[in-house]
């Protein structure tokens, strides 16, 4: 680090002290202590403190980058003299008022503790607090005796209700409460909850966890404790005598009739009278009867009523089932197409159906409020290329219900200019570059598929996308015209796993150079340059695997994968080959281009480790490499890897690491580093800092390689084991401004080990410069 570089660092470290030091107690009145710190102490090491903390009724204020209260001393020069609308924007909004110490509120964090701990079995433990003070400041100890815990020694069941109990037996295999283990009330909890859920899905509507006590019976000596669950029956009026009560067994619903309401209004009181129209539509379960839907409208129908059966789960017929309930609201939410979605049961007194007599029915009423179809949206930005200035704008539209079937039709056009350096002068021409472009596509709330979707589990949640684009760009010396087709379809399977099949994707590149443009790549002998700016196509078939297992409510871990199988130009291959067509320049054409023959697998792996209070450490992993054979030798620019930019390598700039250990030494010709494979690694650990800002510390390791040695990229070919002394290493840390509808992302970076410089003089940590550091900005997290 140079003299220069480290001055800056001390200036900013001095100037963060004198504000932490802009007294943050010289306002505090006689008597009055600031809270510095909380610690916790316990005897018990399977306790952790982390666990305690959330009890802790008075937490100190937080710290700049966890080192200085600078919030404070904020919140003190925004209470000097004269209140104004600023000097209340700093109190409130940036800085913070002092946490000063009530010892009340220490008593009562204690006795929370204690809750806590006997909940957890530890009984009668003891909890000690005090204070020590300093300077105003002070420190509040909690010094903690756990108890010996209590352990399960028993578990039994009492249910008065023989039909509840024929549904709760064969499910304890899944019981939370183990023998052995530690009383917990909170599993105990959880096992109500479980059982209440389990016992909905099977029809008992009306029952909730109140009908579910525990019996504790403990000994001392021992410490341990039996459990008895008991599940007790309704409490009803008796009707011979009303001063008394009865006990009367859970009722089993099932659905009567789904009564659909397509265009309720919510906000009105509806006093007219429906028309009514039955739809029947195959059932997906093999020997079951057709299920019924009854729709209750007033005007033609805005969305077909097709598309509102295919969505709901509940069916004539079947239990109540809370599962089916929720995956309705999520699926008809999905379609985008209602702003208000309502499901209500009304129990049917007088009047059962044959097929279900001598049971206990619902009605189901399903009411729908359509949101407008239409909307449109205008953004414009600012862009830096590589230096390169320009201005874009884009208009979308969009309509949520194209064909009456909650068809999802978008229209983007957009259009963008830019300022670049003009060939053999340094001189610019002033938005000398221009591009536009035009994209739409549909999404189908079904299978484009010759078979009724009425056959297809619902739970699939199954769509068909498809898209057709056009770019066009004009450039200094070349107009490039691109387009694309695109067709797939989307799944999920148990809401975890996404699976998505594109077995269309073309895409046609057209270009037209000038004479000047022409010599250039005519003295280039990159043939992967040459490929960017020729005539070529690119058609093949693509699968993707996505899998997730994020709780969004709850504080977990989780894991992330995507895994991508692509190939393309094989059946074209086989075509031509069958008919023989004529081969120019040694590849076969599909309307005079030539098409791309390769396979390319890609796989992409997150690990979430979640801390309370917005801490998280994020591992990523990613490879993948693509292979040319047949018809042409190279792989399609589109389908190259490459490393560096804000979301990979964040040492690096796009597109100028690697492959391997090649050099770029003038650092102007990087379109050229791409390659055919690449493996990349990240780890990052996220903080918050203060209120919406959260930080980060990170380090990124990976490079791109060649399969084939190219005189071009001298160093770029992937070889066993010398690619290890070639995976480039950065570092960094990172302001992320979290505005919960959007994140606003920092993140500079250095280079630690750089692999295009000679071997021994890779590590570049100790000669880095502020002059070094890539500044790098996005909109939302890198992975």
């Amino acid at each position: 680090m140079n003299n220069k570089s480290f001055s800056f660092l001390c200036f900013f470290i001095s100037a963060l002290l004198l504000l932490n030091g802009c007294s943050v107690t010289k306002n505090l009145n006689p008597g009055e202590h600031l809270l510095i710190k909380n610690k916790i102490k316990i005897s018990d090491r399977k306790i952790l403190p982390e666990e305690l903390e959330p009890y802790i009724q008075q937490k100190p204020n937080t710290k700049l980058f966890g080192l200085f209260r600078s919030n404070i001393a904020i919140y003190n020069m925004g209470s000097k003299g004269k209140d104004t609308k600023f000097k209340k924007w700093l109190r409130t909004k940036v800085g913070s008022e002092p946490v000063i110490l009530d010892t009340s509120l220490v008593s009562v964090s204690s006795k929370q503790m204690n809750m806590y701990l006997a909940n957890k079995g530890y009984f009668h433990s003891v909890i000690s607090d005090s204070i020590v003070v300093k300077k105003k400041k002070a420190v509040v100890h909690y010094r903690i005796q756990a108890s010996t815990p209590y352990l399960v020694r028993n578990l039994s069941y009492a249910i008065a209700d023989t039909q509840v109990a024929s549904f709760v037996f064969p499910d304890t295999s899944k019981c939370l409460i183990k023998k052995g283990r530690n009383y917990d009330a909170y599993i105990l909890d959880d096992e109500r909850t479980r059982i209440t859920g389990n016992l909905q899905n099977h029809g008992f509507f009306r029952f909730s966890n109140i009908y579910i006590k525990y019996s504790i019976d403990t000994s001392f000596r021992e410490h341990a404790c039996d459990i008895t669950l008991e599940i007790i029956n309704r409490v009803m009026p008796s009707f011979d005598n009303f001063n008394t009560v009865q006990q009367v067994p859970h009722k089993r619903y099932f659905i009567n009739r789904v009564y659909i309401y397509p265009e309720f209004d919510h906000l009105v009181t509806f006093t007219g009278t429906y028309d009514t129209l039955v739809k029947t539509y195959q059932s997906p379960v093999r020997g079951q009867p057709p299920n019924a839907y009854y729709f209750l409208y007033q005007d033609r129908f805005k969305v077909k009523p097709r598309t509102i059966a295919q969505s709901i789960f509940i069916t004539p017929g079947s239990n109540y089932n809370l599962l089916d309930v929720n995956q309705s609201y999520a699926q008809l939410s999905g379609l985008q197409v209602f702003k208000y979605i309502n499901i209500q049961f009304r129990e049917v007194e007088n009047g059962k159906l044959f097929l279900l007599r001598n049971k206990d029915v619902v009605d189901c009423h399903v009411e729908l409020s359509r949101t407008p179809a239409q909307s449109f949206s205008v953004t414009t930005d600012g862009t830096n290329s590589g230096g390169a200035f320009g201005i874009q704008a884009n208009l979308g539209y969009q309509n949520r219900n194209v064909f009456r079937g909650a068809q999802l039709f978008r229209l983007n056009l957009s259009g963008s200019l830019q300022m670049q350096a003009t060939n053999g002068s340094s001189g610019t021409s002033f938005f000398n570059t221009i591009e536009l472009g035009v994209n739409a596509g549909i999404t189908f709330p079904q299978f484009l598929i010759p078979i009724r979707p009425e056959t297809l589990p619902k739970n699939f949640k199954p769509k068909t996308i498809v898209s057709i684009g056009y770019n066009y760009q004009h450039q200094q010396h070349y107009v490039r015209h691109i387009s694309n087709i695109n067709f797939g379809y989307s799944w999920l399977q148990k809401n975890i796993i996404q699976h998505v099949l594109n077995p269309i994707e073309i895409s046609l590149v057209k270009v037209y150079t000038d004479s000047y443009f022409d010599s250039v790549m005519n003295t280039n002998k990159d043939n992967r340059l040459k490929n960017q700016y020729t005539d070529h196509m690119v058609a093949g078939l693509k699968y993707s695997f996505t899998f997730s297992s994020q709780q969004v409510s709850k504080v977990k871990d989780f894991a992330y994968i995507r895994a991508n199988f692509e190939t393309g130009g094989n059946l074209l291959y086989v075509i031509n080959s069958v008919f023989n067509t004529p081969r120019p320049n040694g590849a076969f054409t599909v309307f005079g281009l030539p098409y791309a023959q390769y396979v390319r697998p890609d796989v992409d792996f997150r690990y979430y480790n979640v801390y309370p209070d917005n801490f998280s450490l994020v591992f990523r992993f990613y490879g993948g490499i693509g292979i040319p054979y047949g018809n042409v030798t190279l792989l399609p620019f589109e389908k190259a890897f490459f490393a560096g930019g804000a979301n990979g390598m964040r040492g690096w700039k796009m597109y100028s690491l690697g492959p391997g250990s090649y050099n770029n030494l003038d650092g102007s010709a990087t379109f050229n580093q791409i390659g055919d494979m690449q493996l990349e690694g990240n780890i990052e650990y996220r903080f918050p800092v203060y209120h919406w800002i959260r930080g980060a510390v990170y380090a990124d390791a990976g490079n791109i390689w060649l399969l084939k040695e190219s005189p071009d990229l001298p160093g770029g070919k992937f070889k066993f084991p010398d690619f290890l002394s070639q995976i480039a290493i950065d570092a960094g840390v990172g302001i992320r401004l979290d505005f919960d509808f959007f994140i606003f992302r920092f993140d500079p970076a250095i280079r630690v080990y750089v692999p295009s410089y000679p071997k021994d003089d890779r590590w570049y940590f100790n000669k880095m410069q502020i002059a070094d550091i890539v500044w790098n900005f996005g909109i939302g997290y890198p992975f």
